[in-house]
């Protein structure tokens, strides 16, 4: 059995951080855009999260909301700014994604930096325990609702569509600048809410340093083992959401060294992603056709 403790002060926490990130990373990628700036995004809303928590208090009574809301706000900016560049411009989806990604990690130590130093530690900013438990039905419920959305609805269709052929999309009448627009909206608003919680109701501390750890990337995996599929990512996240906030009790029950145990989900991460790549599971849930590709609206599809 899992004790409590453990269970909602860390695991859930976890899993709610990783389902959030790596959700609109993939309603994002579905709109046909590799999203190389994940970790950079992940890090610039958790600065994002430190600052909006003690400063927006007089906007927004309750610390942790105001965080989380700059933190969507700052994610979204960033966001709308990849897809916009990358709809109308034909560059480099990946030269821009690592552009952006460290970036945004200067965007991330000018929010949080002087917040940190000034106030400390996050915890009496966080959210509690019961604040965790309505997060997790309210992820849930997110998760289910977009996957309806994806599948069932108009927008979804469109958005699938971009995804696969822009200039097909566009010669239906479909509008691939606004419809990447709405993924990147939706998308980076999960991901700066995710990211947030990574700092408001994981960690609940925040360190410049923090870029260094990789989680963003991890949620990046995350998505690519889950084949990007809403419903798939609950387990997914869930196991590297569990992997990756029990270290220091990975370490001490295996008796190996912390930074041995850090690796732990990184090679879950690189184990599941091999099954996919390597199984039917790469075509049942198959990436977008025109991933990363270079949209020129002049072209004509081929």
């Amino acid at each position: 059995m899992i004790p409590v403790d453990l269970l909602i002060d860390k695991i859930l926490p976890a899993f709610i951080t990783f389902y959030l990130v790596s959700l609109g990373h993939s309603i994002f990628e579905k709109s046909g855009i590799l999203n190389l700036a994940i970790d950079g995004i992940f890090f610039a809303a958790t600065g994002a999260a430190i600052l909006g928590a003690y400063l927006l208090l007089p906007i927004i009574p309750y610390p942790p909301i105001a965080g989380s809301v700059l933190a969507v706000l700052v994610s979204i900016l960033l966001g709308l700014f990849m897809s916009t560049v990358l709809t109308f411009l034909p560059i480099s989806h990946g030269a821009v994604g690592l552009s952006l990604q460290f970036f945004s990690y200067g965007v991330g130590i000018i929010l949080g930096y002087s917040v940190r130093m000034r106030y400390g530690t996050v915890y009496q900013i966080a959210y509690t325990r019961e604040d965790v438990l309505e997060l997790l039905v309210i992820s849930i419920v997110i998760g289910l609702t977009l996957h309806v959305l994806i599948e069932k609805t108009k927008l979804g269709v469109a958005i699938r569509a971009v995804g696969e052929n822009p200039h097909s999309a566009s010669a239906l009448g479909v509008k691939v600048m606004h419809i990447r627009i709405i993924a990147a909206i939706i998308g980076f608003a999960l991901m700066g809410l995710g990211a947030s919680l990574f700092i408001l109701s994981w960690q609940r501390t925040w360190d410049f340093r923090q870029y260094s750890q990789g989680y963003g990337w991890l949620a990046f995996a995350t998505a690519l083992a889950a084949g990007r599929h809403p419903i798939m990512l609950i387990p997914v996240s869930l196991l590297f959401g569990g992997l990756a906030s029990t270290q220091t009790d990975i370490s001490a029950s295996l008796k190996v060294p912390t930074d041995v145990a850090k690796l732990i989900p990184f090679l879950a991460a690189l184990i599941l992603m091999l099954v996919y790549s390597s199984t039917g599971l790469r075509k049942i849930f198959a990436s977008p056709s025109s991933i990363g590709k270079p949209y020129y609206k002049e072209e004509k599809s081929i």
